[in-house]
């Protein structure tokens, strides 16, 4: 028996050597692939170097804001869990975007690339299904309503209302380029009770598209603090009871 001691010793002295390898290799196997951001977008994206470096600054300050997880994802070496961009890439090929589409959309919202596909997905989809948007439609207010549709959730019926009002998906674009806030408002509590208050003005759906294709804070604001505002304009003009032919004249 202490003849076997030696032969046992060494054997325990390995033991924590082995074990201490296997861990070594476990963590190796399930670390993170290495990322860059900038170099990211050039690669995978299509975007030149002037532009990745553009967007790359452009999204670790607005991920700054957001979140310090957010921040994270962006700037860390390594790829977190749950943070996948080649799937939102996926996404917006299957879609149909091309190469060309998909770098002017990433270029504009870098942030799109930590979006959840299984969120994102149906709200895409339903820009062309509900909505029928083309795909060069869809990527057209991507480049400028991407933040809207990540952050907003389901915002296919308010597309719909405002292309109705404004008569035409190109007007859409411009106006809520000009107030991309637009997208954020109730219809219900906000927007309509505004269109209701012009409307009461005199003024017909048609120039209440064409008002606010001009003064496109005019849907926004508080439908009260809209009120007042007519209100105190006739007072100003010392009119107090204009009609509503006088009323659409000056409001035009």
């Amino acid at each position: 028996m202490i003849r076997r001691l030696p032969s046992l010793v060494r054997a325990a002295t390995q033991l924590p050597s082995l074990i201490h390898h296997g861990n070594c290799r476990l963590l190796l196997s399930t670390s993170p692939a290495p990322f860059s951001l900038e170099a990211y977008l050039v690669a995978s994206c299509g975007l030149t170097p002037a532009q990745a470096r553009n967007a790359s600054k452009k999204a670790l300050a607005k991920a700054s804001k957001l979140s310090e997880r957010a921040f994270n994802d962006l700037s860390s070496t390594r790829l977190h869990p749950g943070f996948d961009p080649d799937a939102v890439l996926a996404l917006l090929s299957n879609i149909g975007l091309s190469r060309a589409d998909i770098a002017d959309v990433v270029a504009a919202d870098p942030l799109l690339l930590r979006s959840r596909v299984d969120k994102l997905e149906p709200r895409i989809l339903a820009l062309r299904d509900r909505v029928g948007l083309s795909v060069p439609q869809i990527a057209r207010f991507l480049v400028i309503g991407s933040w809207e549709l990540r952050n907003c959730g389901d915002v296919a019926p308010k597309i719909q209302f405002f292309v109705s009002l404004y008569g035409s998906f190109d007007q859409f674009l411009v106006v809520i380029k000009k107030t991309q806030s637009l997208l954020a408002m109730n219809v219900d509590r906000v927007i309509k009770p505004n269109i209701a208050l012009l409307l009461q003005c005199g003024l017909s759906v048609r120039d209440i598209a064409q008002l606010c294709s001009r003064v496109t804070w005019l849907l926004t604001f508080n439908p009260e603090r809209v009120k007042e505002l007519v209100l105190r304009a006739e007072e100003l003009r010392g009119a107090p009871q204009l009609g509503n032919v006088q009323k659409k004249r000056w409001l035009l």
